[in-house]
């Protein structure tokens, strides 16, 4: 099987350490996460939750572990989200995603690589905010537009944590 991955890179004008205590917080995250709280404890081997804003019973959480720990630099986590049966059983290990910050002048480069994916993770409708494709830009996004404005990006339909 494939190891699949998603690599996105977006340059945002912020320090380093505002972009981390964005990237860890649970009370910011969920600001520019489609309302998603990303709860992790700084530390090799720490616990990673990511906590869905409605429908916890569909959707549950995504937990995870801190693999690499770096504040202001670098963060790596497993991701093990809650799979239908089908996929849970194609799954041999969970997938894993890295956030990369490089000071360069007045802004920083946030490099994410998200690895080890299977196909079912890739949606190939690109007007929907589901799959690691869709998803990770729309949310990279509305982090940029909130530490850059002060506003997120509001998104409506076609995510996977939506009512419909």
């Amino acid at each position: 099987m494939p190891n699949l991955e998603f690599v996105y890179a977006t340059y945002i004008r912020t320090t380093p350490e505002k972009l981390w205590a964005a990237l860890t917080s649970p009370d910011f995250s969920a600001q520019y996460w489609m309302g998603f709280r990303f709860e992790v404890e700084l530390r090799v081997g720490g616990r990673v939750r990511i906590l869905p804003p409605h429908q916890p019973e569909v959707f549950g959480d995504h937990a995870g572990e801190v693999l690499a720990c770096e504040p202001g630099r670098l963060l790596t986590y497993t991701f093990c989200p809650k799979d239908q049966p089908a996929v849970a059983a194609k799954r041999v290990s969970p997938s894993r995603v890295t956030y990369e910050l490089t000071p360069m002048g007045e802004m920083v480069k946030l490099r994410l690589l998200h690895e080890n994916l299977l196909p079912e993770d890739v949606e190939t409708n690109p007007n929907q905010f589901r799959g690691i494709n869709n998803g990770w830009p729309a949310i990279l996004s509305s982090l940029k537009s909130l530490l850059e404005t002060g506003a997120a990006i509001t998104f409506t339909g076609g995510c996977g944590a939506d009512k419909s």
